[in-house]
């Protein structure tokens, strides 16, 4: 199934590959850290099928991901350019739906950011997702649920950042803080970005501080675990 299988939000993916600037006097207000996450925008009949768990599964009528959107673009981690390889941008359509949901809401508070960088999601059916596919691959990423979302830059270049010291923590915190608001049940972040967030949600891990990992719970089966 591709994008325009997937009904409300995440047909706005295709409408354009041109990476517009939102109004500069656009302004979406920030979410309330202590408020209660809602549960995360989903279409009206899933069709997707995340099966087993992050770390052990497969996808099933998976949706691939736009090179690029009006608010986002693809990157590759291994290869560090843009687009992503398509084998590598692939999810459920209740992740495309929450990535489509976050992305224009950032931007839209944000004008002067480039277009959010996204990264890895899981192969086209899912499955292992290891170093044999480059760098230091994924432990997760199987089944449609995770996706890579690289925090911005201070100095607004459209690249993923090298060092801790490249990305701005304001701007990452209040990502994060949108991505948790929008319903995501797992945020893996930088252990020396020092990011906030209940810690049942946001949580410090290796190799995380170019990039937040997003994972949300399979739609089809919310009691499912979503941890580590």
């Amino acid at each position: 199934m591709r994008v325009g299988d997937v009904r409300t939000g995440a047909a706005l993916l295709l409408a354009a590959t041109a990476l517009a600037v939102a109004p500069a006097g656009a302004q979406t207000p920030a979410p309330d850290p202590g408020g209660v996450a809602p549960e995360a925008p989903q279409p009206d009949a899933p069709r997707s099928i995340a099966v087993g768990v992050p770390w052990h599964g497969r996808l099933e009528r998976g949706v691939q991901l736009p090179v690029a959107g009006t608010d986002f673009v693809t990157w590759d981690q291994v290869l560090r350019v843009s687009p992503n390889r398509e084998s590598r941008r692939w999810g459920t359509d209740a992740l495309i739906v929450l990535l489509d949901t976050v992305t224009p809401e950032f931007r839209e508070a944000h004008p002067d950011v480039p277009p959010i960088l996204i990264a890895d999601l899981s192969r086209p059916k899912g499955g292992p997702f290891g170093a044999r596919y480059g760098g230091l691959g994924h432990d997760s990423h199987q089944n449609g649920l995770d996706a890579d979302v690289m925090y911005p830059r201070r100095d607004r270049a459209p690249l993923a950042a090298r060092r801790p010291a490249e990305v701005d923590r304001a701007l990452a915190q209040d990502l994060v803080d949108r991505f948790r608001a929008a319903g995501a049940v797992r945020l893996f972040v930088g252990p020396h970005l020092h990011l906030r967030g209940p810690r049942s949600i946001v949580v410090p891990l290796v190799h995380h501080d170019d990039h937040v990992h997003v994972r949300i719970a399979n739609p089809r089966n919310p009691s499912a675990p979503n941890a580590p």
